[in-house]
């Protein structure tokens, strides 16, 4: 009986000890309040759901992208949880009424626009689009457009050179682009070194494919070591206050991609006050929301 028992404490000390091996859940670190800047709303009750519980865990709101189709459903979503909800609203910059279809979205509450994208004939800067970019400064509604590649490869009228003529034509419109003119990231951090009003996200695959060297990004984000110096804009900041937490994804990947953003920052020596203005106070700032002490 006394081996009997002697076994069985083995087998449990065993069993105790390989659970004790078993990799736990990876904890992330997160600043006390976040704004993601570019995620895609989707009008369905389980969609609904899953966004609520993931941003209310971690204290988040989002920059809600909804497309024209799901305008009054995505607007209700919004007006019932502002303390969760940024609406922009995702127009067709070639539709041609477009001028009509932003003087609506504000009306009837949006915040913003995007995200935006020019795949027709013509590039973000044609003066074609001059309009548009000056009703949305003129509105207040800050623009999200689309940089680089798309999931169906079309890329050539999207690079971040033409939202720096944009910026600069237009300083008092904000501009926050996705995904950091993957593949044109040095043209995307001379463009937002130079340009006060322009910011970027880097949702997507960029953090995926430099995985294995997060500090890659130090290159083209480079200049907070020369700022007041020569060569240097005066409105130039700490060039990662520049970049801007997004998810692009459904709410289920909201955790992941802050592993891969602190990732990047901690690898890229971010300092934590320019980290709590990239993961949310800047998007607050811009947006003159008031956080809760």
């Amino acid at each position: 009986m006394k081996s009997r028992f002697l076994y069985v404490i083995i087998i449990l000390a065993a069993f105790g000890f390989a659970c004790a091996q078993l990799p736990s859940k990876t904890k992330i670190r997160t600043p006390d309040f976040i704004i993601d800047s570019h995620t895609h709303y989707r009008g369905a009750d389980d969609w609904e759901k899953s966004f609520l519980e993931v941003y209310t865990k971690h204290n988040a709101m989002a920059c809600l992208l909804i497309n024209m189709k799901s305008l009054d459903r995505g607007m209700a979503f919004a007006k019932a949880h502002p303390d969760r909800v940024i609406p922009y609203a995702e127009i067709n910059i070639d539709s041609p009424t477009v001028l009509e279809d932003i003087k609506k979205v504000h009306d009837m509450g949006f915040k913003g626009l995007g995200e935006l994208f020019a795949t027709k004939e013509w590039n973000y800067d044609d003066p074609k689009y001059d309009l548009l970019w000056k009703l949305a400064q003129e509105l207040g509604m800050p623009i999200a457009p689309h940089t680089g590649i798309l999931a169906n490869g079309m890329m050539a009228r999207m690079r971040p050179s033409f939202l720096a003529t944009i910026a600069a034509k237009y300083p008092k419109l904000v501009i926050h682009a996705a995904h950091f003119g993957n593949p044109w990231y040095e043209e995307a951090g001379e463009a937002t070194r130079r340009n006060q009003n322009l910011y970027f996200d880097i949702s997507g695959s960029s953090l995926i494919k430099k995985d294995n060297d997060p500090g890659y990004w130090q290159q083209f984000l480079w200049w907070t070591p020369y700022l007041g110096k020569a060569h240097m804009p005066k409105s130039a900041v700490p060039a990662f206050e520049k970049l801007l937490f997004a998810t692009d994804e459904s709410p289920e990947g909201f955790e992941e991609n802050i592993i891969r953003f602190n990732k990047m920052l901690d690898a890229c020596g971010v300092s934590e006050e320019t980290r709590a203005k990239s993961y949310g106070l800047t998007m607050a700032r811009i947006h003159k929301i008031s956080l809760k002490k």
